[in-house]
């Protein structure tokens, strides 16, 4: 029975950091573990919220286009179960705190709630549109987003946020879950949802379950604090008189300050949560937005316009997930008995680069490592025009002929999350995808985990011409020593003819059969080029 793990993923960011978790779902991080994924937002036009589900639908289509036949499985790519929902609270009628509040009606008959109204939100705030978010307005957010779970889970129509509820339910009668929460603590929506959703989803659920199920009390909870890592265009004088209120990123690093002395000191913080992860970079000159800098005249509050690359932080911050839901229980069964937080936080090197220790600790370092490298390799084997798994499902590879049933919507899908996961050609040119953004957010050059000579190539030849069987890690720290070499004839020597030979050879080692107790073609194919690449570029 796989484990069930709970992750909430909130506002933009939250967004960007689960499609983070994601790729080391797809890497093997996660094995033999069934993740319930809620992504909850106010903005559900988002850019990020719209690129999280294509992520979403490429990684679980991969691995089967019919969900009931998907399952966990362990020691392979794709190797976690994703359940995924979404949750956006309905601001289409009621769009402004007013309307919501019904603030005319209650300042005719409750004229002492509208003047507390009065003395907490400004004019301002009371008044602008709430369809892109809580724009760092965490009094008001907080309070809202408390209220539209609530309602939510009271409304007699199904929906996302009620099934996750129910699966967490479930679980915390069972058991004691793990809950962990995605999100920042400079913004809107979820530097407001932190704070109340331990007590918000454990409310939810006690009036779905009349009463019977205590989530607060089951369940493990943690939790990024993610501080300022980005900045983008201060808005106009015009700007901020049509829109009211926008969050301006010059207030981040104040907010941030703020967000920790309030974390620091909550009695209520500390009697919910377990564990804390505080999660930053040193500077904001990180501008999420740069590539489409010379299309964009405005400041960008939201919607479909509003998609940020991703930043090595929000992988920073799935891998603090990885940590809690690997963390021995009696670590949270101590906190959580006393009523104890505790705060985490990672240092890395004075010379900048990143590496594979500073993401998930030394213990985990070499198998991140391997499990990392080894999706990279197996998405430029998929990326080019000769992909492997498809030439495998067409049978023109004569040898393996095993592959040939599977499914070829599972091909597409396969394609179309490493286009997300790393590059896209389109033509002879390269889009970036997360991982590129990762390696340029990083500072480029070598200071990003694998060797600099892999994010060099500008056309797509380059790319297929690239020796990352020998050139994949960097020249120094974990996986220096982790590279194959290349056969065939003296002037056609090639980095698939090893890969070919050894899948073959571990296909029919019979001490190898792992791949074939697996019931879907395309997991099976996936496990036996995990094997392949593990042999491959020995891991010990």
């Amino acid at each position: 029975m796989p484990t069930p793990f709970f992750v909430l993923g909130i506002g933009g960011t939250g967004m960007r950091c689960i499609e983070s978790l994601i790729h080391l779902c797809a890497m093997g991080m996660f094995d033999d573990t069934e993740i319930h994924l809620l992504a909850l937002d106010t903005d559900k036009n988002n850019g990020n919220f719209s690129r999280l589900k294509e992520v979403k639908e490429a990684y679980c289509n991969a691995k089967g286009s019919k969900e009931a036949d998907r399952v966990a499985l362990s020691n392979t790519f794709f190797s976690a179960n994703l359940k995924y929902y979404e949750f956006s609270p309905n601001y289409e009628q009621k769009s402004t705190f007013r309307a919501v509040f019904g603030y005319d009606d209650t300042h005719y008959h409750n004229r002492e709630e509208a003047d507390l109204a009065d003395l907490v939100f400004s004019n301002n705030v009371q008044n602008f549109n709430l369809r892109h978010g809580y724009r760092a307005q965490t009094h008001l957010g907080s309070m809202m987003m408390y209220h539209s779970i609530i309602e939510a889970a009271q409304s007699p129509r199904d929906n996302d946020l009620k099934r996750f509820l129910g699966r967490l339910t479930t679980a915390a009668q069972n058991g004691q879950p793990r809950v962990f929460i995605l999100g920042s603590v400079f913004g809107g929506t979820g530097a407001s949802s932190i704070p109340i959703i331990p007590q918000a989803i454990s409310r939810a659920a006690g009036i779905m379950s009349n009463g019977v199920a205590n989530v607060l009390s089951n369940a493990y909870f943690g939790s990024t604090l993610l501080t300022a890592y980005f900045t983008f265009k201060a808005p106009t004088g015009s700007e901020l008189s049509n829109q009211k209120v926008i969050a301006t990123s010059d207030k981040f690093a104040l907010n941030s300050q703020v967000a920790m002395m309030f974390y620091n000191d909550d009695k209520t913080v500390a009697s919910t949560y377990q564990k804390f992860y505080m999660l930053g970079t040193s500077g904001l000159d990180w501008d999420p937005m740069q590539k489409q800098s010379d299309r964009i005249t405005e400041t960008i509050t939201g919607g479909e316009q509003q998609k940020n690359d991703s930043h090595y932080i929000e992988l920073l911050a799935a891998c603090a997930a990885l940590s809690f839901y690997r963390m021995d229980e009696s670590q949270l069964r101590d906190n959580k008995a006393q009523n104890q937080t505790d705060y985490l936080y990672r240092a890395i090197s004075d010379t900048g680069k990143l590496d594979f220790q500073d993401f998930v600790g030394k213990d985990m370092a070499k198998e991140f490592a391997q499990r990392f490298g080894m999706l990279i390799a197996f998405s430029l084997f998929c990326n080019g025009e000769d992909n492997f798994v498809e030439s495998v499902r067409s049978g023109d590879q004569k040898e393996i002929q095993e592959f040939t049933e599977m499914d070829v919507t599972q091909v597409t899908n396969l394609r179309n999350y490493f286009n997300l996961f790393f590059v896209k050609a389109v033509g002879d040119t390269l889009q970036e995808g997360w991982l590129r953004q990762l390696h340029r957010s990083a500072g480029g050059g070598d200071t990003f985990l694998f060797h600099a000579a892999l994010f060099s190539p500008t056309s797509f030849r380059e790319l297929m011409k690239y020796d990352w069987n020998n050139k994949l890690y960097r020249n120094e720290g974990v996986g220096k020593d982790n590279k194959y070499s290349k056969t065939g004839t003296l002037l056609n020597k090639s980095k698939f003819d090893p890969f070919k030979e050894t899948l073959i050879s571990v296909q029919d080692d019979a001490q190898k059969q792992a791949w074939n107790q697996i019931s879907n073609k395309g997991e099976q194919l996936y496990k036996l080029i995990f094997d392949t690449l593990a042999k491959l570029y020995k891991f010990n």
